[in-house]
């Protein structure tokens, strides 16, 4: 799980994206159902600051700070939800999720909606809450915005990193014990970190059209891997 954390780092920061999915998809089977989502958010917390951190002069703060505004709220709603829901299927909302974002129609903005990034702020926590990685939803608005490669994977960063912050707070309000996994929490975290530094050193030395469309078809294997785990 360490070296998969790592390895899933270096490609969020060289992609922007896919890094978190990709972790998250193979987390069942490793960790009990009720586990994944929680240890998830610390690990992508240090993942995401990190790789916002190594490339902080490209942030854009107009559209970093709408988005968490919309995080807070978005994610104190989706709190009181989790406690009704059986987390033992929790894989199959992850799983659908990924086929989704993965093959599901792209979004195409013609112009900025007022208040859009408060609105992905609010969505993007609150689902997060639910099946754990949702970075993508900030991303599609963000290349809408026209930004250049960098600024679109360190902006996209930094607002997963409140993603997973809110996460982690309203987790541990909701009462889940991160104790008990710090042996693991502080491998991935470390290794997170390696591989965001990796991954920003190697963002332009891959081609990034193959690339993607590797991890189109890792991420739809693992997505049905979760299925099938869960169904099984």
């Amino acid at each position: 799980m360490i070296l998969i954390a790592g390895a899933t780092s270096t490609i969020t920061a060289i992609t922007g994206i896919g890094g978190g999915l990709m972790l998250i998809a193979i987390m069942p089977g490793f960790l009990p159902a009720a586990a994944i989502i929680p240890v998830h958010a610390v690990v992508q917390l240090f993942a995401n600051s990190s790789r916002a951190l190594f490339g902080w002069r490209f942030l854009r703060w107009e559209f970093v700070l709408a988005f968490i505004g919309g995080s807070i709220l978005g994610g104190g709603i989706a709190a009181g939800i989790t406690r009704e829901i059986n987390l033992e299927y929790t894989p199959l909302l992850i799983a659908a999720y990924i086929l989704f974002t993965t093959w599901g129609p792209t979004r195409v903005f013609n112009k900025p909606l007022p208040g859009e990034f408060v609105a992905i702020g609010a969505v993007q926590t609150g689902l997060s809450m639910l099946v754990g990685a949702t970075g993508p939803m900030s991303q599609a608005a963000l290349m809408a915005r026209g930004l250049k490669r960098d600024a679109l994977v360190v902006s996209g960063a930094l607002m997963t990193t409140f993603t997973h912050l809110t996460k982690v707070l309203l987790f541990a309000l909701l009462g889940f014990s991160f104790i008990e996994y710090w042996q693991l929490i502080l491998g991935m975290s470390s290794a997170v970190i390696v591989g965001a530094l990796i991954g920003t050193r190697l963002r332009y030395r891959v081609p990034e059209a193959l690339f993607l469309r590797i991890l189109r078809w890792v991420l739809t294997l693992l997505a049905l891997r979760m299925i099938f785990l869960t169904l099984s």
